[in-house]
């Protein structure tokens, strides 16, 4: 267990938007307010100043001082010259802080909800972060890779990865197995004092990213999948100003062009009176498909397709299952 700082119920969690995702430390300007004494972390403020503290660094074990000054902020500080890491101390502090942190919520059985906006597909997402799981491991291998912290479920299987970061970003086989398992990766960022006491200060956690959908997942390129809704529009040409039916796909709230759709949502298209011509892009510099005016032979594009979103309260869409966007494989 650790020292419990003051806690100020009125204050916002350190969430430290402003700063780039992995900027480093400055170098011998990070004041880190956590040591160890008697086999625990303790904070500047629970301790005498000076070696009257009898607390070491957690990381190389040699004797550390708390400063606690009127000047700078309280921190403790190697009493010797030390080849100790800054970074790699940083590193150890957080993951044992957030270890603890899950741990005692585990087994006092609170919950842990975080919130974020997906990136994948820009929707916000929640999540019970300790939904089926009954240990929490540090750096437990796991096919090889050894995340910082591990979230297991009762089959010995991960449910969620946790990745401290300093400088470097996580490994990209970590995120990869992470995608490819569908399993909740939460990015810590690390790199100030604040940061670390947050991880302490707080009952909930607030990871500065989380990289998980919480769709289900494209079986091609493991890409979140979305539902798809075929809409058979009355517009006017944009050219000839004849009346004509334009297909568009419904994705995620944008419309697509025929680029979106499967075979099958083109004979439904064509069925519903929907005509396709073959014409030759100039930008791609390749023959393609596209809805054609039945009165004078022009193609339409996915500009004009988005100028119609207006008409959609007006004409129901067809549920046509799901796709991907970044392969676009249907299901």
């Amino acid at each position: 267990m650790t020292t419990k700082i003051q806690k100020d119920n009125t204050a916002e969690p350190v969430l430290e938007k402003a700063k780039p995702l992995f900027a480093a430390p400055q170098k011998n300007k990070v004041k880190i307010p956590y040591a160890e004494k008697e086999g625990r972390l303790v904070h500047v403020s629970t301790v005498e100043r000076g070696l009257k503290c009898n607390a070491v660094c957690p990381v190389c074990k040699t004797p550390v001082v708390a400063r606690k000054g009127a000047k700078i902020r309280h921190h403790f500080a190697h009493y010797t010259a030390t080849d100790c890491n800054p970074e790699t101390v940083l590193h150890f502090i957080a993951k044992h802080l957030l270890y603890q942190k899950l741990q005692k919520a585990l087994d006092q059985n609170q919950p842990m909800r975080i919130t974020w906006k997906c990136k994948a597909c820009s929707n916000m997402h929640s999540l019970g972060l300790l939904e089926n799981v009954t240990k929490i491991l540090q750096e437990n291998n796991i096919a090889g890779l050894r995340p910082d912290i591990s979230l297991m479920d009762d089959q010995n299987n991960p449910t969620a990865f946790i990745e401290i970061v300093v400088t470097h970003r996580p490994d990209k086989e970590v995120v990869e197995y992470c995608t490819r398992h569908h399993i909740p990766l939460l990015i810590f960022h690390i790199n100030s004092a604040e940061s670390l006491e947050a991880l302490e200060l707080y009952d909930q956690i607030y990871p500065a990213v989380v990289l998980f959908c919480t769709r289900e997942n494209c079986p091609s390129c493991h890409a979140p999948l979305f539902e798809k809704h075929l809409f058979i529009l009355n517009v006017s040409c944009w050219r000839c100003g004849a009346p004509m039916q334009l297909a568009a796909m419904q994705v995620n709230h944008k419309l697509y062009g025929i680029t979106h759709f499967s075979e099958e949502d083109k004979q439904i298209a064509r069925e519903k009176g929907v005509i396709f011509r073959e014409y030759f892009n100039k930008k791609s510099r390749q023959r393609e498909v596209a809805v054609a005016c039945r009165n004078c032979g022009i193609v339409t594009g996915n500009q004009f397709i988005a100028f119609q979103k207006r008409l959609l309260p007006k004409h129901a869409g067809i549920y046509r299952g799901k796709i991907c966007l970044k392969c676009h494989y249907h299901i």
